[in-house]
């Protein structure tokens, strides 16, 4: 039987429909006159025998062809369900290789190099839109900081010196305004040095993950009212900028994403070095969600978050995975691979 599966590996679908259609009416015809000139013997058949015969003649043509066909183009269902799951958003998903047909392996090889070239192409793009928002983040904090920061310091120092300098018999309304003033002042100075940190926190750059980490959870998720548990182990050493920002970014977008929705009462964020990679998990006891509803809506409904996270992790090589269940809260798992300032761990 080596023969007959070399022979089927070897011929396309059309010439296996075309022999097999072929051998159906070339059998039939013979089946027809056998059956006239054998059993009948020159006696007029009835008509029940000849709708018997024509309806047998039917039923194994049409169990053969389906047999056939569905062999045939089984490698066909399969390319369609795996470009269905690209159509859903799984970019991972490729064609299985099927023996049988040499077309459809041709087939096959394309939509995969296409699959593969979309992914890359993904890749890239989104590698430059996210360099180019973190370049822009410098950018406008590094302005903040050296113009709008630096002209709201200067109006507090001139007010204070103001407020002093006011003479004693000065009226209660010109010394209420100055403090007013000096107040909205101080507040759009705070709103700024806020706004500069959720642009690119210095402290990420200047301390490195860990204290980037533990400012944003102090100043940002603690006063939301969350019981914030947060662990770091085997991360004593600076990691590369790169998988610092992804990091960073990603248990970032976890934790707003809590504050906002998940209307949770604790989280608890861990991040380890584990096996030459590193680990960050994001746990909280909020409402949950169902994940598979939130990956088959379209993107536009889907929002940036899981995107974003999705994308800087892969742009480093790692991986986001997240469990969530109605009621039971949620889990976002981030792997990237270990890396010491530009090198592999260990390397």
């Amino acid at each position: 039987m080596r023969w007959l599966t070399n022979l089927h590996n070897r011929t396309s679908t059309f010439t296996k429909v075309l022999v097999a259609n072929a051998v159906i009416v070339v059998t039939g015809s013979l089946s027809g006159v056998a059956f006239i000139t054998y059993f009948w013997r020159g006696q007029v058949p009835s008509t029940a025998a000849e709708g018997a015969f024509v309806l047998v003649g039917l039923l194994i043509s049409l169990g053969v062809n389906y047999a056939i066909l569905r062999v045939a183009f089984r490698p066909m269902v399969s390319l369609q369900a795996t470009l269905d799951r690209v159509r859903q958003g799984d970019f991972t998903a490729r064609v299985p290789e099927v023996q049988g047909d040499p077309d459809i392996n041709r087939v096959i090889d394309i939509a995969n190099l296409m699959l593969d070239r979309l992914t890359e192409h993904r890749q890239m793009v989104a590698a430059q839109i996210l360099r180019a928002m973190e370049e822009e983040r410098k950018r406008i904090a590094r302005e903040l900081h050296d113009e709008t920061s630096q002209s709201l310091t200067t109006i507090l120092v001139s007010l204070d010196v103001i407020e002093k300098q006011l003479p004693d018999n000065c009226s209660e309304e010109v010394a209420g305004r100055v403090r007013f003033t000096r107040e909205i002042a101080q507040r759009t100075l705070d709103e700024t040095r806020r706004l500069m940190f959720d642009l690119r926190p210095s402290v990420l750059d200047d301390l490195g993950l860990i204290p980037a980490l533990r400012w944003f959870i102090n100043q940002r998720v603690q006063p939301r009212g969350l019981q914030v548990e947060f662990q770091a182990s085997g991360l004593d050493v600076r990691l590369p900028d790169e998988l610092e920002t992804a990091l960073f970014r990603i248990v970032q977008e976890a934790l707003t994403n809590t504050v906002k929705h998940a209307g949770a009462q604790r989280v608890s964020v861990s991040l380890s070095r584990q096996a030459g990679a590193i680990a960050a998990v994001v746990q909280d006891d909020g409402r949950g969600f169902h994940p598979v509803h939130l990956v088959s809506k379209d993107a536009k409904d889907r929002g940036l978050g899981l995107f974003g996270m999705q994308e800087r992790a892969a742009l480093v090589g790692g991986a986001v995975q997240m469990d969530s269940a109605p009621g039971k809260g949620t889990t976002v798992r981030v792997t990237v691979p270990d890396r010491v300032r530009g090198k592999d761990a260990g390397g």
